[in-house]
């Protein structure tokens, strides 16, 4: 493969910011940069395709990454099973402050008989 030398065109800064009494250039000024390497790295495209081939035959299939925790049992798309983690999360979560919300209050406990003074004492004293 030949090798190809780009050209970068240059623009002086403006005056106002030159630090020289030069005047500015007026026109673009090209200069050479080092040369860029476009040779083949090597492999040919069958051996890339053979080596692709290998790798896809060697992939665990499904049942032996959910066995080693790698994918989540189910058959929604991977993208959607950590939006359904997240969605049961929030729905435990509201359950749980619902049920707190409506749990009876310790001197209630207490008359009941299924808390004693002592456990009510030592509640309020966490």
């Amino acid at each position: 493969m030949a090798s190809v030398t780009p050209k970068v065109l240059a623009i002086d800064p403006p005056q106002e910011l030159a630090t020289t009494d030069t005047p500015p250039p007026t026109a673009v000024d090209e200069v050479a940069v080092n040369p860029i390497d476009t040779s083949d790295i090597g492999i040919s495209e069958t051996e890339k395709n053979h080596k692709l081939e290998k790798l896809l035959a060697d992939r665990p299939d499904k049942t032996e990454l959910i066995e080693k925790n790698v994918l989540k049992p189910g058959n929604l798309a991977p993208a959607l099973q950590a939006k359904q983690a997240e969605l049961s999360k929030n729905q435990l979560e509201d359950k749980l402050n619902a049920a707190l919300a409506h749990r009876p209050e310790p001197e209630k406990l207490v008359q009941e008989g299924i808390l004693t003074e002592e456990e009510t004492a030592a509640l309020k004293a966490q």
